[in-house]
């Protein structure tokens, strides 16, 4: 069957928003916690849906992103950084620290190879989608792109190896449908060889907590969160009072891999997997923010339900937008 890529585009994007703007509300709240809040998710999102006004700084990044990629037909890093400057005038909700500290630089005029923290958070990959869908046909540029985006703000391998497995996972699923599935299998062959072969020991590390997520698929949802919520963390970064929990830490790797398990254990609807990613547990809309571009590159926009897109804040000017990129997308391509 053919795939709708505007459909798989715009699905991408608001899946980025969705799952931002159903996180926010939970982020820094153990899941146990998250979970003694309501019985219903859906019915708690009616109910409640006062709290769900806003998406985050994740979104915003990826806004820009996609806005900077528009504008230069691809990557140019001065447009790029200049992007990534306006942010500041949204102004940023939620940031973190390694992405507000070195654009702050970058706005008065610091050169970006000083400018970038070197920070292993998940503030690079948050914002990958684009990067993502406009070079999913150029895997060999979709990998460059991914890390030369990444270290405008973060020069720690951490953050750019995890930008390259999202863009990479994200150009593989574009091309499945929730019609004939796909293999997982493959997914993690495209996801390790897209890392493969550098000389960077994080990423050789990464590689091999990819490794162990593909053998524990199979662990129940709370369990495995528990299991990898703080995935390659290191002292004094790893968080002791939540060993044995549910809380998904902010490094990189560690969101990338709950991220991907929680999609790969929820495949049956879009609504299904937004949920349990948004409410996974720590930094929840971040998970929901990368997740959901899982999600709706793999559903498409086709299969988000409407009620979920409307509660999207500016969802009309994403959806346009994506619209925009993929035009880009299909003149280049």
């Amino acid at each position: 069957m053919s795939i709708d890529l505007l459909d798989k585009f715009q699905g991408t994007l608001i899946g980025v928003a969705i799952g931002d703007t159903l996180g926010h509300p939970f982020e820094g709240k153990l899941r146990v916690k998250i979970y003694s809040y309501f019985k219903d998710f859906n019915e708690f999102i009616q109910e409640y849906r006062d709290i769900f006004k806003t998406y985050t700084d994740d979104t915003q990044l990826t806004i820009h992103t996609a806005k900077a990629i528009i504008r230069g037909n691809g990557f140019n890093t001065y447009n790029f950084i200049q992007e990534y400057v306006r942010w500041l005038d949204d102004p940023p909700i939620g940031p973190g620290y390694g992405c507000i500290s070195s654009i702050r630089r970058l706005k008065y005029g610091v050169p970006w190879k000083e400018a970038a923290s070197n920070s292993g958070g998940n503030g690079t990959v948050m914002r990958i989608a684009p990067i993502g869908l406009f070079y999913c046909q150029d895997i060999k540029g979709l990998k460059t792109t991914a890390i030369k985006s990444s270290i405008i703000t973060h020069s720690h391998p951490a953050a750019s190896a995890g930008a390259v497995v999202i863009a990479r996972a994200i150009a593989y699923l574009i091309e499945k449908s929730p019609e004939t599935g796909f293999s997982k299998d493959k997914l993690f062959e495209v996801m390790i060889s897209s890392i493969s072969g550098s000389q960077e020991d994080i990423w050789e590390e990464f590689i091999k907590i990819l490794y162990k997520l593909k053998d524990n698929l199979d662990m129940p949802i709370e369990a495995g969160l528990i299991k990898f919520s703080q995935a390659g963390v290191k002292s004094p970064y790893f968080i002791e009072e939540y060993l044995g929990q549910a809380f998904v830490h902010p490094y990189a790797i560690s969101t990338v891999i709950c991220s991907l398990f929680i999609f790969l254990n929820r495949l049956s609807s879009f609504e299904d997997c937004i949920f349990e990613l948004a409410t996974a547990g720590g930094d929840s809309d971040t998970v929901g923010a990368i997740g959901g571009s899982l999600a709706g590159a793999y559903f498409g926009m086709k299969n988000i339900p409407n009620d979920l897109i409307k509660l999207v804040k500016n969802h009309k000017k994403i959806l346009r937008l994506s619209e925009e990129l993929y035009r880009k997308f299909e003149k280049r391509f």
